[in-house]
């Protein structure tokens, strides 16, 4: 709708390709008529009145129909626009020979004149559902859509949640002992939270994801032999995704021993619930709550009489568990390790007798792929314990223990399913997106907040950028546990994420259920597709799969609708006729991600117009990243073999990020400034780009490197980018650098890398003035000099600090330089007397990383550790790294 919009009412001023195309003029009216029947439609969809229970089926039918209108006017729009770009703008004789190749086998008509007649098509197409809509009930179905929504969310929510949830309470001893394991550590700490000095009220959560064992654990704790001694009465409520207050305080009273009429007003239930705990010591646990709200509904009922009261409550989203705890104790419940695991699926399995010796190995493998999640180790051992004990036959487990879940009869992939039908729509795209990614595999946050700006999943914020909020999304994520922390960046930030291996089953199968994306693998040993298969692919708006699918897809003569293709899969080398066959099919791209595919060159890709997303391997010599159909390009990521990329983005005006692994030089060009431009790594700064800087004021990472001609012109002079918030600059080649100017940074500057510059130790004094500074990397003789002392100035920011193959003697500091430092890493300096020992004395400093090449900084290392520890300081962890990334650490 967004780029119909743009085709209509505005006039396309950076957009020369539509601008000026004659095609695209004289079916400007058509479109405009197609845009306003399309948004009446969706429109009226969104009037809020009452809806019949058999009007259900009905309505969802009509909306099944009018969501296939839109994804087949967006369709034959943009292969409208593909087609008449290409027959009008291109020059290349390749290319257009291309073109005049696509032509339709029935009707024998070029690309051009078969989406003339699908806009023509769609056209009927929406006007006839209206008819036909307005023709039943008066239009009244118009009105009933949403309400159609919120009666489905209501219908779902009275089945409930897992069936496990209504007998919690009354575990039996044996089973008990079975459930618990590895919990024995949480429910101390609880147990001890619980029955501690505290007089006040004391609100305590338990935070998780879904079958991490939140309630198991509640019950351990309930049941405890102490808890019920210290408390006066304890009770137990399930809240549920959907709930009622007055069933809340029905239940409440029920499990203190109190029962009344549902007639008695809900006031009248709060005031007897009140006056019934007033001045006795007890204990309330509340089950699976989902929303603050639900909180807030019974929150007054509980008195404070600075007796120790307590209440326990459970559930799977952050803000709840923070809001709940008013400041308050929130544990975070861990998945189980290996031999936690492990212990847990012989005690289901073999109740109490020794697992065979000759199953232990497959069955640890078994335990591990279940990933430390206790939900998903009671169903395999469910499996195990029902089957013969067989080597082979738990082997055929082992390989499909996401199949045994998912045909679990007691739902345990419901289980998990609720935290995704709790998402708000926005976010139910972006979880689903995430399991499309390979099993186990460590997501860049900063990768996926792309991909989902690509696909339109990100909604415009308008206080913040897109790229802000998707990191928005991906903590919300985080915090209702659906993403799993994988790496966290220098300065603490999350930097990579995961997904645990029975929440990628979720995606998968709801995906499959709501045709979001597919994912394809070649068969073996033929490595062929037949031509249904493939048909069925190519009815998939999304696309995970190997690059030899794309081939068969454009063999057996099918033209997709496909919007994102993503190839994860390594892949050799192709022949250069393979690489570019298969673009004609796939003209209205948004997504295409082929970085693990090594590609000759990427000319056919210019026919692909309406990319947003772009990642490709290139393996020739100079490459051009002029792309003169990238007006919709907003990320750009090449890596390759070539000695240098030539950019120039006049046309690719709407282009947020660049990334390359070679050096870019970029050439003149048009535009005043690129005010869109966030990101740019690895620039050549030189005399012929001097007022390169200028261009793109809005930039917030950049990576350039510097060659002599630089630093002659005096071009290193940042202080004008005043978005800038990471800096990495590299030195160009092998050249000798000799600083005319000092570097100028702007005041923004969170993070700066620095390498092979030779700076004297006394330029340090301008970036210890940095106020935002966080993190800061001197690497391979960025700075020259035997003695570095940066006096009394404080890095007022600074968490992170790491010192690499520096040419450095002696190094004089103290903890008044560094007073927020949390990460010092020390490597590859040789000649290092040692690490000041005052650093020790660094409050916030956690962690000390260095190598064995320098004994003397071992021996330091060693040393503010052991003083540390003799002054009752044992947070301070150090580490030893070897060669491969291999580490000892103490």
């Amino acid at each position: 709708m967004v780029k119909l919009r743009r085709l209509v009412y505005e006039n396309n001023d950076n957009n020369t390709l539509i601008r000026n195309n004659p095609f695209i003029k004289a079916r400007k009216l058509e479109i405009q008529l197609l845009y306003e029947e399309l948004s009446y439609l969706i429109g009226s969809c969104f009037k809020d009145t009452a809806i019949d229970e058999h009007d259900l089926e009905d309505v969802g039918n009509w909306k099944r129909r009018l969501i296939l209108a839109t994804e087949e006017a967006e369709d034959t729009v943009d292969m409208f626009v593909s087609s008449a770009i290409i027959k009008n703008d291109f020059t290349d004789n390749d290319l257009q020979l291309t073109y005049q190749q696509m032509i339709d086998p029935t009707t024998g008509d070029n690309l051009l004149d078969c989406s003339l007649k699908g806009l023509k098509d769609v056209m009927d197409n929406l006007k006839s559902i209206r008819e036909e809509i307005m023709s039943n009930n008066k239009g009244n179905f118009f009105q009933k859509f949403v309400k159609h929504d919120k009666m489905m969310v209501k219908k779902f929510a009275a089945t409930g949640t897992s069936s496990s949830r209504n007998t919690a309470v009354n575990v039996s001893a044996t089973q008990h002992e079975e459930l618990t394991v590895g919990f024995d550590d949480d429910a101390l700490l609880l147990i001890d939270r619980l029955t501690g000095y505290r007089k006040k009220l004391d609100i305590i959560s338990i935070l998780g994801m879904g079958g991490l064992g939140k309630t198991t654990l509640a019950t351990k704790i309930f049941n405890d032999s102490l808890v019920k001694y210290h408390f006066d009465k304890r009770g137990w409520i399930l809240v549920s995704q959907e709930y009622s207050k007055r069933d809340l305080l029905l239940q409440l009273l029920a499990s203190i021993g109190k029962s009344f009429y549902e007639a008695v007003s809900e006031s009248k239930l709060c005031e007897v619930l009140y006056q019934s705990l007033k001045k006795i010591r007890y204990f309330i646990v509340i089950d699976d709550i989902w929303s603050c709200k639900a909180w807030d509904d019974v929150v007054a009922c509980f008195p404070d009489d600075n007796n120790g009261s307590r209440v326990l409550v459970t559930t799977r989203l952050a803000d709840v568990a923070l809001h709940a705890s008013r400041g308050g104790f929130t544990h975070n419940l861990r998945h189980l390790n290996q031999d936690q695991s492990w212990e847990l699926l012989c005690r289901k399995t073999f109740r109490g007798y020794e697992c065979p010796e000759s199953l232990t190995e497959i069955g640890k493998h078994i335990a591990r792929r279940c990933q430390g999640l206790p939900l998903a180790l009671v169903v395999i051992a469910g499996v195990l314990e029902k089957g013969e004990k067989r080597k082979d036959l738990w082997k055929k487990v082992g390989e499909s223990v996401g199949s045994c879940i998912i045909n679990d009869p007691k739902g345990c992939l419901d289980t998990l399913a609720l935290s995704y039908d709790h998402l708000p729509s926005h976010l139910k795209k972006c979880f689903l997106y995430v399991g499309g990614f390979p099993e186990d595999c460590r997501i860049r946050v900063g990768g996926l907040i792309k991909l989902w700006m690509a696909e339109g999943f990100i909604l415009d914020p308008a206080q913040r950028s897109m790229e802000e909020e998707g990191e928005y999304y991906v903590m919300d994520l985080i915090d209702r546990n659906l993403l799993i922390v994988a790496d966290k960046s220098s300065n603490g930030e999350v930097k990579s994420c995961r997904l645990h291996h029975l929440l990628r089953e979720v995606c998968l199968k709801k995906a499959d259920e709501e045709n979001f994306f597919k994912k394809v693998s070649m068969p073996t040993p033929n490595r062929n597709l037949d031509s249904d298969v493939v048909l069925n692919i190519v009815k998939q708006r999304r696309l995970f799969t190997e690059y030899e699918v794309l081939c068969e897809i454009y063999s057996h003569g099918f033209a997709s609708h496909k919007r994102s293709v993503l190839c994860f899969h390594d892949s050799r080398l192709l022949a250069f006729y393979k690489i570019t066959s298969w673009v004609p099919s796939f003209l209205l791209l948004k997504v295409l991600n082929l970085l693990n595919i090594p590609m000759f060159k990427f000319s056919n890709i210019r026919m692909l117009v309406h990319l947003r997303y772009l990642a490709v391997w290139i393996c020739s010599h100079d490459t051009s990243l002029s792309k003169d159909n990238a007006w919709s390009l907003q990320t750009l990521i090449v890596k390759g073999t070539f000695q240098r990329v030539i950019y120039s983005p006049d046309n690719m005006v709407n282009l947020r990020h660049l990334w390359c692994d070679r050096i870019i030089v970029s050439i003149g060009f048009s535009v005043p400034t690129i005010s869109n431009l966030q990101t740019i790594s690895r620039l050549r700064l030189d005399y012929r780009t001097r007022f390169l800087l200028e261009t793109f004021p809005g930039i917030k990472k950049l990576g350039c490197c510097i060659s002599s001609s630089s630093t002659n012109h005096g071009l290193l002079s940042f202080a004008m980018l005043t978005h800038l918030q990471a800096l990495n600059i590299d030195k160009y080649r092998q050249e000798s650098l000799a600083l005319a100017n000092p570097i100028r940074f702007p005041e923004t500057l969170k993070k700066l890398t620095l390498k092979g510059l030779c700076l004297p130790w006394s330029y340090m004094s301008t970036i210890q003035r940095l106020p935002k500074l966080e993190v800061l990397k001197l690497l391979d003789s960025s700075f020259k000099g035997h003695l570095w002392e940066p006096g009394e100035t404080q890095f007022h920011q600074l968490k992170f600090l790491k010192l690499e193959k520096l040419d450095i003697h002696v190094w004089e500091a103290s903890s008044i330089n560094f007073p927020r430092l949390r990460k010092l890493v020390v490597t590859g300096c040789g000649r290092l007397m040692e690490i000041p020992l005052e650093l020790g004395n660094i409050y916030t400093l956690e962690h000390i990383e260095t190598d064995y090449s320098n004994p003397h900084v071992r021996d330091s290392v060693n040393r503010i550790q052991e003083a540390q520890r003799e002054m009752g300081n044992c947070d301070i962890h150090v580490s030893f790294t070897r060669m491969q990334g291999r580490s000892n650490s103490s």
